[in-house]
């Protein structure tokens, strides 16, 4: 098995295999556009195993921020993980993650983190190479009652011209917590760049002209809300109430809580919080002197200020 960068395959080779494993694809128009423009990618983009000219497997490997307990650090993360089904369990993505593993301690990775489904064959096989879950995911309903609306707020469709309050918001409302909260103030542009259509997901809720939260919402995926970020908790509770009045009648739904704050805020606001959910971030200990199993701990899983919201997904 030969270990090959993005531009040393066929690129329809690659769009072939992302479309098979997972229904979608990029095309090598779009991934220029990544390349040029989201610093979590690498320079060569993905890493593939090639074996007699064919191309079986795929990790796209990325470098964030994260706050640990001991403080902020640069980790791995590893994305579009899949082998072609004609060499499922084989070894080929394993060995590719092995790699990709390797180049991480190069650079001085302590530590590789992906997101994944413990629904899917690629669950187990993380496990077995020794990744550990980092937090359970939940997620809420509420049926929805005649509330009133809160007095002076709006809630409104998001723009360009919103992005620095919303990282702002975003800063403080993830100050105490751990995990996923050093998202890069650019992070929301890059989005962009990948589908330009991305921001019609947020909301923003003012009063007074003035931008005091945001939130996102996929209601074609039966998501009222999910990622409900606000400075204080009756700007919080102004935009759940704002987004299931919009519902009339029904059921409202957040989905991929984490921290052990928003848990009680949906809680405090008649919601039943349940789960864990299938989703799953899930982290290995690169080096000896740090080991996997302190891992929940150090992002904050087992205290719950674990946090990883959906804009973070990768």
């Amino acid at each position: 098995m030969n270990v090959r960068a993005y531009d040393e395959i066929d690129p329809l080779e690659a769009f072939r295999l992302s479309l098979l494993a997972f229904g979608s694809a990029w095309d090598a128009a779009k991934i220029r556009r990544v390349r040029a423009s989201d610093r979590r990618y690498f320079s060569d983009f993905a890493l593939y195993a090639e074996e007699r000219g064919r191309v079986l497997a795929q990790v796209v490997p990325l470098r964030f921020s994260v706050r640990l307990s001991t403080g902020v650090e640069e980790v791995g993360g590893l994305a579009g993980v899949c082998s072609h089904p004609s060499v499922w369990g084989r070894g080929y993505a394993r060995r590719l993650m092995d790699a990709v593993h390797d180049r991480f301690r190069e650079l001085g990775f302590r530590i590789s983190t992906l997101t994944t489904s413990r629904n899917i064959r690629g669950y187990g096989v993380y496990a077995k190479m020794g990744y550990v879950d980092l937090a359970p995911f939940w997620s809420g309903v509420r049926p929805v009652t005649q509330r009133l609306l809160p007095g002076g707020y709006r809630l409104r469709k998001a723009t360009k011209a919103d992005l620095p309050a919303m990282h702002s918001l975003y800063r403080s409302h993830t100050r105490r917590m751990l995990g996923w909260t050093e998202r890069d103030p650019e992070q929301l542009v890059w989005a962009l760049v990948k589908d330009p259509d991305y921001l019609s997901k947020y909301r923003i809720v003012t009063r007074d002209g003035q931008r005091l939260g945001y939130l996102r919402t996929r209601p074609g995926d039966a998501v009222t809300m999910e990622e409900v970020i606000a400075r204080e908790g009756r700007d919080f509770r102004a935009a759940v109430v704002s987004m299931e009045s919009r519902l009339r009648r029904g059921i409202a739904t957040v989905n991929w809580i984490t921290a052990d704050a928003d848990v009680s805020s949906f809680r405090g606001l008649g919601y039943t919080v349940d789960g864990p959910v299938p989703d799953a971030t899930m982290a290995l200990s690169l080096t000896n002197k740090l080991r996997t199993a302190d891992l929940p701990r150090l992002f904050g899983g087992t205290s719950g200020r674990f946090v990883q919201y959906s804009t973070d997904d990768f």
